[in-house]
């Protein structure tokens, strides 16, 4: 399976010639990053805010339901810490296929109840945001993942360069807290592939535009 992230909160994820988008940008409200243009077999949304529900960036390609070899679930959870009350909910989307599991977090402001902690537990890789006055804070991202206990962390919707809102968090505040050096990769490219062998790790995949 293979994970390619596009910016911000985007991810491309395919498999078998199959190609999900989650979270296409409008670059109008995402400093720094130029308009988004891609294709797809199938669009998941996790929540109606700019930075997250372009649809109009977007190409389907029309093919059928029954081509696609992901199972997806999506569980609902809000977006802030009180209740959904500021900035309402989103979604939290759940690939899987032959045996992986891969979960996209949208845009998370509060902690997992014992519920989500199981059926996100032991995920091949996560796409989950690095910190931001939205959402959660760093320090509590690191809280979910050591929850979570995946194989893989992909840091997302953080502020690097000129790229992002200033509003998110550098990379560097959630890579911080983790105390092994050795399970920062930095990776040259955008993509990561997930397999049953993928090695324990943050891996912070490079925005190629």
């Amino acid at each position: 399976m293979k994970l390619r992230w596009l910016g911000h909160a985007c991810f491309e994820i395919t498999h078998k010639g199959y190609t999900v988008v989650i979270d296409p940008y409008n670059s109008k409200y995402t400093a720094g990053y130029p308009p988004l243009r891609v294709k797809a077999d199938k669009l998941l949304i996790s929540h109606e805010h700019y930075g997250h529900n372009y649809r109009e960036g977007v190409i389907l390609s029309g093919r059928p339901e029954s081509d696609c070899p992901f199972e997806i679930a999506a569980m609902r959870v809000d977006h802030d810490s009180v209740g959904g009350i500021m900035r309402g909910t989103c979604l939290i989307h759940i690939l899987e296929a032959d045996g992986l599991k891969v979960a996209h977090m949208g845009d998370i402001g509060t902690r997992l109840n014992g519920g989500e902690v199981s059926r996100l537990f032991g995920a091949d890789a996560i796409m989950v945001t690095a910190g931001s006055c939205t959402g959660l804070p760093s320090q509590e991202v690191w809280r979910m993942t050591d929850e979570l206990f995946p194989k893989a962390i992909i840091p997302m919707h953080y502020r690097f360069g000129n790229y992002g809102p200033r509003r998110l968090e550098h990379i560097e505040n959630l890579i911080n807290y983790f105390e092994s050096p050795e399970m920062i990769h930095y990776y040259d490219t955008d993509s990561i592939i997930i397999d049953e062998n993928t090695e324990p790790q943050v891996a912070v995949l490079k925005y190629r535009g």
